[in-house]
């Protein structure tokens, strides 16, 4: 239910609107569940990417393909098959991305890779970068370090913390 409403407000969101090409994550452990969010996404036309782990580098890479199509990768995630079209990352207009805890001036605690640092340091401007998270995940201060990269917002089942107006 908390994921579902977590998609209700995302959607709600002009950034989400516009966007032609969303990257969104495939859950691991307890994070919000973006199946609802890939089905809408798919419904309205958009172009939906995953990511995965690349050969060099921090960075992750992107590709598109269905949500039954993704297949065992490194670390237990579940990625895009290696046929599948890359997305680069020029080309996605809203970046969805998980974490452990999040706070309201957008930091993000992730798993401690250091994989969505870096790829959001190489986004264009112009991409929308928001946290999904529960709202027991949100905490008065995520500790910042200087390769960290803040969101212009995070979602929860609740509300939108707007973090780069206007994001609502």
């Amino acid at each position: 239910m908390a994921s579902r409403a977590s998609a209700d407000i995302l959607e709600t969101l002009p950034a989400w609107k516009t966007a032609r090409a969303v990257a969104l994550y495939v859950p691991m452990g307890a994070e919000v569940d973006t199946a609802e969010l890939a089905l809408r996404a798919s419904a309205a036309g958009k172009r939906v990417a995953w990511p995965r782990l690349r050969e060099s580098g921090l960075a992750l890479g992107f590709a598109s393909c269905e949500p039954s199509d993704l297949v065992a990768g490194p670390a237990g995630t579940r990625e895009p098959p290696s046929a599948a079209a890359p997305a680069l990352l020029e080309e996605l207009d809203l970046v969805v991305v998980p974490g452990v805890a999040f706070d309201e001036e957008g930091r993000r605690l992730g798993r401690g890779r250091g994989h969505y640092d870096a790829t959001l340091a190489l986004l264009p401007e112009r991409t929308v970068r928001v946290g999904l998270a529960f709202e027991l995940q949100m905490v008065e201060r995520v500790p910042c370090e200087a390769h960290d990269v803040r969101l212009d917002a995070v979602v929860t089942e609740r509300r939108v913390v707007s973090v780069r107006p206007p994001l609502r």
